[in-house]
């Protein structure tokens, strides 16, 4: 799949079951998706039907939202989409819209957190963050879960923000981005500095979407220390990559349509409102005059109240069929729509195989 070239379009929000199209123009594939184009007439048993158009996933049978998260020698694999970072143009772009729609500056965000008190563990659902020293609240979108993210702390995606223990980014023969791992810094927070982020390459291996999009990985980086919402050890007892922002206060809010366009994900029991609500308050929020620390960089204190960082290319758990229920979700909005390997060309997540009984 990444052997296109592809250009994305945003249009404006419309269309059949009230979903909103990123048009997928691309010079060697269609784009077509649906149902069709999985071999069938009509959607079977498909999981996700309904779902925006994307280009095909071809690996021995994987397509859809069983493509392969995993590069290998044998089809495509798909990944996280680059523009889901904070900071990138889409998100900046959706930033302004929900302005203008409701009055309210915030940051958007997408990446990881987990809780035992939603049926899902939040995947799916968009979390207002009040975030210490960010001078904007952040709303964010769960469409990970992971064993290493506590229910009091959120892992946001920002540029070269540490690949974790699942790096698709750089240093392997699919990865996204060109060359080693040594400037990607530590594993887990990344980049540490500012300066730093010059180090790593500009755009990835297939370059023409982010350069269409008008991103930059080097910039992305730049902007997460420039917002505050990484800081640096630099000079600190624990060294780098162990000091984050304490979250003030975490609500779960109903996701924006800017938001949910750029994942296509989206829950069906979502809250009425974007604001910090009582009843929908995480447990120990408000964190009044941030009483409790974040600690990271104390190793045995955990990560709650942290905002910590990650970037690791990788197909999320929201991606996948088994991780999440039906009845939760809207339909057509049930999975993550990920990304071929240049991170912003949508993979068709409608269905799973060919036939359409998956």
């Amino acid at each position: 799949m990444g052997r296109s070239i592809a250009t994305l379009l945003l249009l404006s929000p419309l269309l059949a079951c009230g979903q909103d199209f990123l048009a997928v123009r691309n010079e060697s594939k269609s784009a077509v998706g649906g149902c069709s184009s999985y071999g069938c007439s009509g959607c079977g048993r498909c999981f996700n039907a309904g779902s925006r158009p994307g280009v095909m996933c071809a690996s021995g049978g994987q397509s859809g939202y069983h493509c392969p998260a995993e590069p290998t020698g044998n089809g495509d694999a798909t990944y996280a989409c680059l523009d889901w970072t904070f900071g990138s143009a889409a998100m900046r772009s959706g930033e302004a819209q929900f302005q203008q729609q409701t009055g309210e500056k915030v940051y958007f965000g997408v990446g990881t957190y987990g809780t035992t008190t939603d049926p899902q563990r939040g995947l799916g659902a968009c979390y207002r963050l009040k975030v210490e020293g960010v001078d904007r609240d952040i709303i964010a979108q769960s469409v990970n879960t992971g064993w290493d993210v506590d229910g009091k702390q959120f892992d946001l995606q920002m540029g070269a923000g540490g690949t974790g223990a699942f790096n698709n980014c750089a240093g392997g023969a699919g990865s996204v981005f060109p060359g080693g791992k040594s400037s990607w810094g530590c594993t887990y927070g990344g980049v540490d500095t500012r300066s730093a982020c010059r180090a790593l390459p500009s755009k990835p291996s297939q370059a023409s979407a982010m350069a269409s999009a008008g991103d930059s990985l080097v910039r992305m980086c730049e902007y997460s220390f420039d917002k505050k919402v990484r800081v640096s050890g630099e000079g600190l007892a624990a060294g780098p990559c162990k000091y984050n922002p304490t979250l003030l206060d975490v609500a779960r809010v109903r996701c924006p349509e800017q938001l949910v366009s750029l994942t296509q994900m989206q829950r069906s029991d979502e809250p009425g409102g974007f604001g910090f609500a009582a009843a929908s308050r995480a447990s120990g929020f408000p964190n009044a005059g941030g009483t409790n620390r974040c600690r990271s960089e104390d190793w045995g204190a955990g990560l709650a109240y942290c905002l910590t960082r990650m970037m690791d290319c990788r197909k999320p758990s929201g991606a996948f069929m088994t991780n999440v229920q039906a009845n939760l979700m809207v339909p057509g909005r049930r999975v993550a729509q990920t990304c071929t390997r240049d991170g912003y060309t949508r993979i068709d997540v409608s269905c799973g195989c060919k036939g359409c009984v998956c």
